[in-house]
């Protein structure tokens, strides 16, 4: 196992969470802002959720007429919504002049997504809004509890992205974010401390793991198998292992499959096995790819198929000239290639050959 390379609702939150700050953000962790509404009056009350109603019925242009009324009757949230259509072009037109107006009038009332929508707007450059003042209204989302304000704070102090770097300030941001309880903030504390503190990074992992970070949880389960600064623990990567598999993460279904077929830390199973191998194979790893290949030949766990066995070697070495880790099968792989193309029909052969070119 390698660590490296393995690795519209009521709610106008919904739209925020389609913002991704930077690049390296998950999708955003957004407060239900529709829940709640400042409208002083019945007039502009009925605006906002006439114009919802008019969004989600897909009559957008009416929507944006609505949601202006409403906003100039107070509602923050009829601001955002309006700053939103403008932005994304949903009426059929960009105006992101317009929409930082429109988020601006949200934001003076401090609404967190006005004020993500606007800190997001400044990293991109977009409506006029600066780096700088992604800074200033990045700060606000975060103060009032937004977890991705807090990565993007994070990463804009650590590349110096509008203010000056500082990686106290980068650290500062990832823990709030990990305290407030913040999945992808935690894996990236964790992501921070992994070459300093293997131990607090593992530690962080594991919490961000609990928290339904599959990422965390496969790396947990690798550094309890083979990072030397952790003492090694069967049980507990065979823990991490499982739950990133069951979560749908192809080299762990492969990890964790090698586990049951060897018997450590789980219960033995060739049957169990050759299924996890036979999941990782078909999400594409490289490394599942091989190990049901192997299955296959010997029919352990499935019917001996030496056809299919030869066409997942094929995938498996296919792929891992594309693979950033080191194949630590590879010399596995061209044997198990060569015992096959010296003991099965060629007619055999081809057909698994002529299959694997064609995908």
């Amino acid at each position: 196992m390698g660590l490296q390379g393995r690795t519209c609702q009521s709610s106008f939150a919904t739209f925020c969470a389609l913002f991704g700050l930077v690049a390296a953000l998950s999708p955003l962790s957004a407060p239900p802002a529709f829940a709640e509404t400042t409208l002083t009056t019945i007039e502009g009350q009925a605006n906002f959720e006439a114009a919802l109603e008019a969004y989600q019925s897909g009559n957008i242009e009416t929507a944006l007429s609505l949601a202006k009324t409403a906003a100039r009757g107070g509602s923050s949230e009829a601001a955002v919504m309006a700053g939103h259509i403008l932005r994304k072009g949903e009426a059929g037109r960009i105006d992101m002049e317009q929409a930082r107006e429109w988020y601006e009038r949200g934001a003076v009332k401090g609404h967190p997504d006005a004020l993500v929508a606007l800190g997001e707007m400044g990293l991109r450059r977009q409506g006029g809004v600066t780096e700088m003042q992604s800074v200033s209204y990045l700060t606000r989302a975060a103060e009032a509890g937004r977890t991705d304000a807090m990565r993007a704070l994070s990463d804009m102090y650590r590349l110096g992205k509008g203010v000056e770097a500082d990686p106290e300030k980068a650290r500062h941001w990832l823990e709030k974010s990990a305290q407030s309880f913040d999945p992808q903030g935690t894996k990236d504390l964790a992501d921070s401390l992994f070459e300093s503190d293997p131990k607090a990074a593992l530690k962080a992992y594991e919490q961000a793991a609990a928290g339904g970070h599959i990422e965390a949880a496969y790396i947990a389960g690798v550094m309890y198998a083979e990072n030397f600064d952790i003492p090694p623990n069967e049980q507990k990567s065979s823990k991490w292992l499982r739950v990133a598999a069951e979560g749908g993460h192809p080299a762990a279904m492969a990890d964790y499959g090698l586990l049951v077929y060897q018997g450590v830390g789980a219960k033995q199973s060739e049957e169990q096995a050759a299924a996890w191998f036979q999941k990782s194979a078909q999400k594409g790893d490289p490394e599942g790819q091989f190990l049901y290949a192997f299955t296959l030949a010997k029919g352990e766990g499935v019917p001996q198929d030496f056809g299919n066995a030869y066409y997942w070697v094929l995938k498996s070495i296919e792929n891992s000239h594309d693979a950033a880790d080191i194949d630590i099968y590879d010399k596995d792989k061209q044997t198990l290639k060569s015992r096959l193309e010296e003991n099965v029909d060629p007619a055999i052969l081809t057909k698994a050959r002529q299959r694997a070119s064609s995908e």
